[in-house]
């Protein structure tokens, strides 16, 4: 078990957050589906809510304001009130900061600068945007079109670069970000559908004025992408999150989660990150110092420069929405107690459900199918019209004793189903009773002599088919490992969720 920390404070939601930033003095800005912008303190007071009449797609602090964009209301800079609305007849797709400013991409293919007084300062149009950033001061604007296009553009609306997909392969561009040196890094990824030497996932660093200046092959897709003083940390979607340094052709892993990446923030020396229902502070070198669970799969984390940060989730669907977390990622972490619970299996007398299958039931499913009077006859009809054939065979008895042979030599593996991935609500005494079921799994050339359920500790908790355990709220991961009659072994996971 990992040590975690627990939360200072928990803000509950009446629906999910579609959209976040954080503000100054310790704030921050949420933005919902239905049009509502909700202002938060870091204890979790609420200073404030706007409304629009659609959906709140994105929010970006400007100054003491907070700019929402709108899926149809176009754009508005409020600061306690309104200061000024740009309308958006396509509706808004994009925003991000630029300078004092912001960047917008429109349903229509175009990209506006907005001044932070609320004038447009330019306004051109590329093609259905996927992607926009800005350097620092916004004299440089990056722009991803949907057809894996790369646009690097001056505030003038002049054309630094322009860098198209390969005509032969299918390429998107997943993620960019300016560094502090205002060097663009974009990660790029394709299909692979050309069998050259290009690679599916690449980094590219891109100089304002002198262009494309190193690429650097990625591991997987990127799913985050944090720059650094010498380079960048990149998470990508096979879990791996990787350092990259200036001018290195070469990565370093620094280390391997079980899901992707959905943010990286800096903090101190070390990373917070941000991966399924997790939100992690690691070392720069990997160690994990603490994990936190969420109740929802974390979309956003916010510093909110007090010491403090706001972790935004998505609930599953079906569930209530994830509450806001606030936690302080400096608090002593501490490991949770055994002693608080252990699984429990559940073994009733009687004839109900034990936990496994009875002695009788494996026998019955072992046993070959029972052939039925009618079928009997049958077969007794048809041995009587058939043919028996004696010629000698064509292929000498030797031969197919060795082919036998070698044949009886090859152990196919046993095939390990541990159940389907399962959420459920919690009891009043915030547990619920949870079958794992793996009698799905087999074994294509034998039978399966044995199995064994470990829980996450690594603790043998069971060893037949299916088994019943109580558990606590939270996310709990299983393996059950199953053995054939010749010893082959393989091993499967499920996972539980407790709500």
């Amino acid at each position: 078990m990992l040590p975690s920390i627990e939360s200072v404070s928990l803000i509950e939601l009446d629906e999910a957050p579609l959209s976040a930033c954080a503000l100054p003095e310790a704030c921050f800005a949420v933005g919902t589906s239905s049009g509502r912008l909700l202002v938060f303190q870091s204890e979790g007071d609420l200073l404030g809510v706007s409304e629009f009449g659609s959906s709140v797609i994105g929010l970006v602090a400007s100054g003491d304001s907070v700019v929402a964009a709108t899926s149809l209301d176009g754009v508005t800079a409020l600061q306690g009130e309104t200061k000024w609305t740009v309308d958006v007849a396509a509706g808004c797709e994009i925003i991000v900061g630029s300078g004092d400013g912001v960047l917008l991409a429109d349903g229509a293919g175009s990209v506006s600068h907005i001044s932070s007084e609320g004038e447009i300062l330019g306004r051109e149009v590329h093609g259905e945007v996927t992607g926009l950033a800005s350097n620092a001061d916004g004299s440089v604007t990056a722009i991803a079109l949907s057809d894996g296009r790369l646009l690097i553009i001056e505030q003038n609306g002049g054309t630094l670069h322009d860098s198209a997909a390969a005509d032969d392969d299918v390429e998107t561009i997943s993620r960019m970000e300016f560094r502090h040196d205002g060097v663009l890094m974009v990660c790029r990824d394709s299909l692979g559908m050309a069998l050259d030497e290009r690679p599916e996932n690449r980094l590219e660093c891109w100089h304002p004025q002198n262009g494309l200046i190193h690429t650097t092959e990625l591991p997987s897709r990127t799913t985050s992408l944090l720059p650094t003083e010498t380079g960048a940390l990149v998470g990508c979607f096979d879990g791996s999150i990787i350092r990259l340094e200036v001018g290195s052709k070469n990565y370093e892993e620094v280390a391997r989660l079980d899901y992707s990446t959905s943010s990286i923030i800096p903090w101190e020396d070390d990373l917070l990150v941000a991966s399924w229902f997790n939100i992690i502070r690691m070392t720069a070198v990997g160690e994990t110092i603490w994990s936190f669970e969420h109740t929802g799969l974390v979309t956003h984390l916010l510093d909110l420069d007090n010491g403090t940060i706001a972790a935004l989730g998505e609930a599953p669907a079906g569930q209530s929405p994830a509450p806001i977390v606030i936690l302080d990622p400096d608090s002593e972490p501490r490991l949770p107690e055994d002693e608080n619970f252990d699984y429990e299996e559940l073994r009733p007398a009687g004839d109900t459900h034990a936990g496994g299958l009875s002695e009788e039931e494996l026998e019955a499913a072992d046993a070959p199918p029972e052939m039925a009077a009618d079928t009997a006859e049958l077969m007794g009809a048809l041995d009587e019209e058939m043919e028996i054939l004696t010629e000698a065979p064509s292929v000498e008895a030797d031969l197919l004793e060795d082919l036998s042979a070698s044949a009886r030599a090859i152990n196919l593996p046993p095939i390990a189903d541990a159940g389907d991935e399962k959420t459920t609500e919690a009891d009043d005494d915030g547990t619920a009773t949870i079958l794992l079921d793996g009698s799905r799994s087999y074994d294509p050339d034998g039978s399966i002599e044995s199995w064994a359920w470990q829980d996450a500790k690594g603790r043998v908790i069971g060893h037949t088919p299916q088994l019943n355990v109580r558990l606590p709220k939270g996310v709990h991961s299983f393996e059950l490992t199953v053995t054939d009659d010749r010893g082959a072994s393989v091993t499967a996971i499920t996972t539980v969720r407790i709500l």
